[in-house]
Order: structure tokens, then sequence, then C-alpha cells
């Protein structure tokens, strides 16, 4: 069967899964066991989140395209209107800039999971019951 009907749903609902920190097979494992710590394997399902060595630095664009879409873009556009200084707009940027990768790269690490999931669905692995 072809990407058409059945499986568009399974691709968004493996992204869904993962965004809301579940295991993107079986929907009930945790990806995070709490924010800077990603679990190796579901303990529900047993599914290796890793799928190579070097996998999740896909979460460093994700964590990029996050940061410059929801925190920097938003300032420079608040700066650009003349609502905030020069000196604020360049703080928060690079105070953000830091601190923003640090707190939600683990998370943008089960994000990188569940977009993987999403354009290479056909590669997940069958649930072993």
């Amino acid at each position: 069967m072809g990407l058409a009907n059945m499986d568009c749903p399974m691709k968004t609902i493996y992204l869904k899964r993962t965004i809301a920190n579940h295991c993107p097979r079986c929907g009930e494992g945790k990806v995070l066991s709490h924010p800077f710590d990603r679990l190796d394997d579901c303990s529900v399902c047993g599914m290796k989140y890793e799928r190579e060595q070097g996998f999740f630095l896909g979460g460093v664009p994700v964590s990029y395209a996050l940061i410059c879409t929801l925190w920097v873009l938003p300032i420079i556009t608040i700066w650009f209107f003349g609502w905030m200084p020069l000196g604020w707009m360049l703080g928060l940027c690079m105070g953000g800039g830091v601190v923003l990768p640090i707190v939600g790269y683990r998370y943008c690490q089960a994000l990188w999971l569940g977009l993987y999931f999403c354009f290479a669905w056909h590669e997940m692995p069958p649930r072993q019951e």
C-alpha cells in the first residue's frame, strides 16, 4: 500500500506521540525520563530509539529552527517596531541563544525522533508481541 490513505494518519500519529514525550511506536513509554535525560529504549515495547550512531544529532537543526522561530524572530520583530531598545534585543537574543539550546536539546531529540518516523515511516520496526 502506498503513501496515500492509510499511512498519512500513522505518520502524524508518530509525530504527535513524540511531541507528548511518548514512544512513537506504542505511544505508552516515555522518550525522556526528565528534561535532561533521554532513555535508550521504550520501557513498554522495547523499541531502541537511536537508529544508528549519531542519529540524535538531528536534534541540533530542530533546536536551531525552534529557537530562531519562537525566540529570536519575535524579539527582532519587537525591536524593529521600536518597542524594545537595541541593548535589550541583543541581550535577550544572545542569552536565549545560549540558554535555550541547553535547556531544550533533549526535547528536540525527541521531536527529531518523531520527525524521522513522520518522513521515514517505512523504517518503523514492527512491534514484537
